[in-house]
């Protein structure tokens, strides 16, 4: 299975061939596609707005030098990516989920294809845009992702759905405190 293919069936909720269609070594170059190519589009997202920030701030934006940012959305992704990965395997796992670590890592790395479109709507809230428009765009494309993400992650454990159900809601609460208290 190629990776055009392979994208197109996860993006579809197809994710019988995903489990006998890829092997290992074609799954890692999948993930790191797909979040390289997550951090570069969040990158330029920040990279396109943090400039109007400064000028509408007044700040002097002549040492403005968007290849770091761009660049520096690259690392932002892959520590997002890892740390998912992490949380999420831990409480699929405490469920009875068949995947080790390094196999779920890159299936939710596949499924980072689905984060592509999000990642502009997040760098434009993340400057405070309070477009109502932004923000319901933002969160229908996040559900769409949340949904890719748990059927291929379902996919990769091979749970049942109450167990998925009861894994997801657990992961999901457990990483929005860890981000509320962070942020």
């Amino acid at each position: 299975m190629n990776y055009l293919t392979s994208m197109g069936n996860i993006l579809a909720f197809n994710t019988i061939g995903l489990q006998k269609g890829i092997d290992i070594k074609r799954l890692q170059y999948y993930a790191i596609i797909n979040v390289l190519v997550l951090g570069v589009i969040y990158g330029c997202s920040a990279a396109l707005f943090s400039r109007a920030i400064l000028l509408e701030n007044g700040f002097d934006a002549t040492a403005y030098n968007p290849l770091k940012i761009i660049v520096a959305g690259i690392p932002v992704a892959f520590f997002m990516h890892a740390g998912a990965a992490l949380f999420i395997w831990v409480f699929l796992k405490a469920m009875g989920g068949k995947a080790n670590f390094l196999t779920s890592y890159f299936y939710i790395g596949m499924a980072a294809i689905s984060l592509w479109v999000v990642a502009p709507f997040v760098a434009a809230l993340q400057i405070g845009t309070t477009s109502v428009g932004i923000t319901v765009l933002t969160g229908i494309f996040s559900l769409y992702a949340l949904a890719v993400n748990i059927k291929v992650i379902k996919a990769a454990f091979q749970l049942s759905f109450i167990k998925m159900t009861i894994a997801s809601s657990v992961t999901l609460m457990y990483i929005s405190c860890f981000l509320y208290l962070w942020v």
